[in-house]
């Protein structure tokens, strides 16, 4: 009887036990939060996970109606919601072991705005080299509650994400300000045309090649990625002993600093080494300029440099400079112990005034501490020295000793070295941002199935150098997202690159990815802004991004908005026609006609048979334009603004500039 009660005891028990653990609650999909936009009047997935094979109800507003999604056995959910036309505020509630209230939700239209630098370039610009045109007037009026704003955090992986970090925000200057610039200016446009809400989700990353965009199996199609496949498996081993090296380190988070405190706290909790008599006898030496990745490889750090050097001159004398270049990202530079200055700003000159009586005749120590997080870093660039008068006095080129503290694990994390885990024994990884497949998995395969209406995109500078490569993997790339996403052919407008002086003159490599970009145009529901007008041939980021943003809303009003009679495009090459010595160029696009400011247009070039080019001169003849050379009686080919940095004057009367092109295929073989 006693061992009966017993087991009764502990059935009652267990049962008890199980019944108060607590069911687990739901967890949404990274975009579904406050503040989103959903796109109107379709079937909107909606997911998340929760308890598996439970049952998971889900509310909105605007149509008052309640629908249910059963999770399966790994706990994922997802369901489609019905929306209404444009409008909001709306809300929705999703109940299951938990309930989670969504609020102040939109119903708009959706763009994923992607690419690199030019996409990635805020509001604000990257001062004090890349700025955009009027930043502080258009940061003071970016007031517009109907615009939302996600930005994707930069994140690689070796395989597809599920999840990522990102919030949505109100279009508000202090939420604009660091947002994408051209995907600002292409909703702006949007909501006051069409004035219904506008959801922008930015995934970029500067400095990154078409690939690293790509799934896996489609990267795997580029014979010079062929063997990514075999690469990742290697790089899942490599991952595993990078991690165990990582996290042997003492740990310091930045992520709530300002960069204008980021020196204070390093002076607070790191080792210096700014003394004048460091004993720095047991440094490595590095040579001064060059950047941490030269040197060291893929690595963001923390670095103490120093410099022994001798001066002779008058100590007492005022107006003496140190002259260091461009430092990325972050600097404190010291003279003889004493601090002399501090900035941030990869591409921002340091140049320091020498307070008077600092200098020490004989030997001076001069030590900077260098902190890169993101990209490039380093004393990388220019002529390191001390002047006067602008004259140099010394020279500081050349061998620097090196002290390494320390690496990032990712742009707020950095890990102290210890005798364990250092520089020295870092496992080599094989993949970074610019590899295959690294930023899809973990920038857009999260992002996948959320409704969007579709993509506006700006990048290919990367890519400059393989532009015959670029003319199959870039349709590659656009035809993996249509796939994989499952909406069919929706609308991908893009931003050809501008003009720039890439040093490819001899090949004419940016010509030929510009060509790239044209012949794109193949596919169903693309589109491209030219950009030859507004570039800047000696900044890779221009700073006109107001128009690169208003000529893609162009293509959105005309093909997706029923703006029928507005002009989207400039002229387009269409066709030619040889006729004697001279070839007729046919267009598309033209607008209301063919226009140039001067009447001698620039930018053209034929070639005969034997394949020589020469400058041609071109005219204007009604819908066509007229080209001949007195150095080629019998034309075969011809081309228009074939360099990296032409600034051709062919436009249509309505101001949209004529994209370049050339009448030869090469090998641009763009798949059908």
């Amino acid at each position: 009887m006693k061992t009966r009660l017993t087991l009764l005891l502990l059935v009652f028990c267990i049962e008890l036990f199980a019944s108060c653990i607590k069911k687990s609650d739901i967890v949404l999909a990274s975009l579904f939060q406050d503040n989103m936009v959903l796109q109107q009047q379709s079937k909107v997935p909606i997911w998340g996970w929760a308890e598996p094979n439970s049952e998971i109800n889900i509310y909105s507003s605007w149509n008052d109606k309640t629908i249910a999604a059963k999770s399966d056995s790994s706990g994922k959910f997802t369901a489609n919601l019905d929306t209404t036309a444009a409008g909001g505020p709306f809300q929705i509630e999703i109940s299951s072991a938990n309930k989670i209230v969504l609020k102040n939700i939109m119903l708009g239209e959706v763009w994923l705005c992607s690419g690199q630098s030019n996409m990635e370039m805020p509001l604000k610009g990257w001062l004090p080299n890349d700025s955009i045109r009027n930043s502080d007037k258009e940061i003071s009026a970016a007031n517009f509650p109907n615009i939302r704003l996600f930005n994707v955090p930069r994140e690689i992986s070796l395989a597809p994400q599920e999840k990522s970090g990102g919030s949505w925000k109100i279009c508000t200057p202090e939420n604009a300000v660091d947002f994408s610039a051209v995907a600002y200016f292409f909703a702006k446009n949007l909501n006051r045309e069409l004035n219904i809400p506008i959801g922008l989700i930015q995934s970029t990353w500067g400095g990154t090649p078409v690939e690293s965009w790509m799934p896996i199996d489609y990267a795997e199609k580029i014979e010079r990625f062929s063997s990514i496949r075999s690469d990742m498996k290697t790089e899942e081993q490599i991952k595993s002993e990078y991690q165990h090296w990582i996290h042997g380190m003492e740990k310091y988070d930045l992520s709530n600093l300002p960069y204008s405190e980021v020196n204070n706290f390093m002076d607070s909790n790191l080792p210096l080494f700014n003394n004048f008599d460091e004993d720095d006898e047991a440094w490595e030496k590095h040579e001064i300029p060059k950047a941490f990745e030269v040197e060291f490889g893929n690595i963001d750090a923390i670095i103490w440099y120093r410099k022994e050097f001798t001066f002779n001159g008058d100590i007492s004398k005022e107006g003496y400079k140190l002259f260091l270049g461009p430092i990325d990202d972050l600097d404190a530079t010291y003279l003889n112990g004493i601090k002399i200055g501090e900035d941030e700003g990869w591409q921002k000159d340091r140049i320091y005034n020498i307070p008077p009586k600092l200098l020490k005749e004989g030997r001076n120590v001069l030590a900077v501490r260098v902190l890169d997080n993101v990209g490039g870093g380093g004393i990388y660039k220019g002529n390191p020295s001390i002047k006067d008068d602008n004259k140099v006095i010394v020279s500081l080129k050349g061998d620097w000793k090196y002290k390494m503290l320390g690496c990032f694990e990712n742009p707020s994390i950095f890990r102290l070295f210890n005798k364990e885990s250092n520089l020295k024994n870092r496992p080599k990884q094989l993949l970074n941002e610019q590899s295959p497949t690294v930023l899809y998995n973990a920038m857009i395969a999260p992002l996948i199935p959320y409704k969007i209406k579709g993509v506006v995109w700006y990048q290919g500078e990367n890519n400059v150098g393989f532009p015959e490569e670029y003319g199959k993997s870039f349709p590659l790339m656009i035809d993996a997202w249509r796939n994989n996403w499952e909406q069919g052919d929706f609308p991908f407008y893009y931003v050809q690159i501008a003009p720039y002086n890439y040093n490819s003159e001899k090949d004419r490599k940016a010509a030929m990815l510009r060509e790239a970009q044209r012949l794109t145009m193949k596919l169903a529901n693309t589109g491209m802004v030219v950009t030859s007008d507004i570039g800047d041939t000696y900044n890779i980021h221009p700073a006109n991004k107001q128009d690169v943003g208003k000529r893609l809303s162009l293509w959105a009003l005309n093909k997706n908005y029923g703006f029928n009679n507005l002009v989207y495009s400039g002229p387009l090459y269409k066709n030619m026609n040889i006729e004697g010595n001279t070839i007729k160029v046919y267009f598309e696009n033209t607008g209301s006609g063919l226009y140039a400011a001067d009447q001698i247009l620039t930018f053209f070039e034929i070639s005969g048979k034997e394949g020589t080019y020469y400058p041609a001169v071109a005219r204007i003849d009604g819908e066509h334009i007229v080209v001949y050379s007195s150095k080629v009686a019998q034309p075969v080919n011809v081309r228009f603004g074939w360099s990296d940095s032409a600034v051709p004057n062919l436009f249509n009367k309505e101001g949209l500039p004529a994209a370049s092109f050339s009448s030869e295929s090469f090998k641009l073989k763009v798949i059908d």
